[in-house]
């Protein structure tokens, strides 16, 4: 027995993958911010007093939802849209609201969830609960859930009926995060509870430290308001491009045979169990791995093996 536990420490020292998910800085992406770079747009930054700047993410925003149209054809419908430094900021502005407007209202994620929900809450003197999947959501106290889809604790999509059944009882703020490396799917933000969607070109496209995201509401959020003046115009500039020179779907046509391929040899070099996540950075098992715990399952963000592989 003490043998036996000694190979899987070993084991599990010598996996590579990592327990918090760091985006893959895609070599595509790296191609078009080199030719941004080589041409810096100075021009941009001159127009600042004439015509100036303050709408200037207006048309990445439409884009983003032009982009997107196929996987989530209801972000049109939101009227309030924002610029945000990655969805992070939109989540913790929405944080901030609900302390100031309704302080009392409960707040719910699911067991495992995008840690940072927790993180903000908590600071911000908000405790949020923590459900099961197969919770009777009718029964829980009318309130607010914060939702990864395709989601943040394995990495793989919420059936769209599963988040109609939570909206039949309480309002949702719906994270899109990992949207576009998974299979094509609809992903319908369109049932009235859906108060709000977040969004981010951090995971997709490797683009974490380019602090580039958006948030679509019902109803103003007056905290993001001050964004059209205080944002990063060089972040919006490289977001129209990678928007306009990158197909949907096409990093996920790419790279999700490498993250089978991943998955299966670390299968078969540790003896594992991994599944591949429907998101290509990551992989999943109901098998105990430390340090990749998340309550009743393990996510592990490949990231490492993707620069691996990319070495080769």
């Amino acid at each position: 027995m003490k043998k036996q536990k000694q190979k899987i420490i070993e084991r599990e020292e010598k996996i590579k993958a990592t327990k918090t998910v760091y985006c893959y800085y895609f070599p595509e992406i790296r191609k078009i911010i080199d030719r941004v770079v080589k041409n810096y747009p100075h021009k941009v930054f001159l127009s600042s007093i004439n015509p100036g700047l303050d709408n200037f993410h207006l048309p990445a925003i439409e884009k983003f939802i032009e982009y997107h149209k196929k996987l989530v054809p209801g972000l049109k419908n939101f009227p309030f849209k924002y610029f945000t430094e990655g969805s992070r900021q939109g989540i913790f502005h929405f944080l901030v609201e609900l302390k100031c407007k309704e302080p009392d209202i409960q707040i719910y994620t699911l067991n495992e969830e995008y840690e940072g929900y927790k993180e903000y809450a908590v600071r911000i003197g908000i405790k949020i609960k923590k459900v099961d999947e197969n919770e009777d959501f009718s029964k829980l106290e009318p309130g607010i859930f914060f939702i990864s889809n395709p989601s943040g604790r394995d990495g793989n999509i919420i059936p769209n009926e599963f988040v109609k059944n939570i909206c039949k009882y309480h309002r949702v703020v719906y994270d899109l995060a990992y949207v576009g490396l998974t299979q094509e799917h609809v992903f319908d933000v369109g049932y009235p509870n859906i108060i709000a969607v977040m969004a981010s070109m951090s995971k997709p496209f490797g683009m974490y430290y380019y602090r580039a995201g958006f948030a679509f509401t019902k109803e103003p959020l007056e905290t993001l308001i001050g964004n059209k003046w205080f944002k990063n115009i060089f972040s919006l500039v490289v977001t129209e491009k990678v928007l306009d020179n990158i197909k949907p779907q096409e990093l996920y046509k790419k790279y999700k045979p490498i993250q089978e391929k991943i998955v299966n040899s670390l299968n078969e070099k540790h003896n594992l169990s991994l599944k591949a996540s429907d998101a290509i950075l990551l992989a999943n098992t109901t098998e105990a791995i430390e340090p990749f715990i998340r309550g009743k399952f393990c996510r592990l963000c490949l990231t490492p093996y993707f620069l691996e592989e990319e070495g080769k």
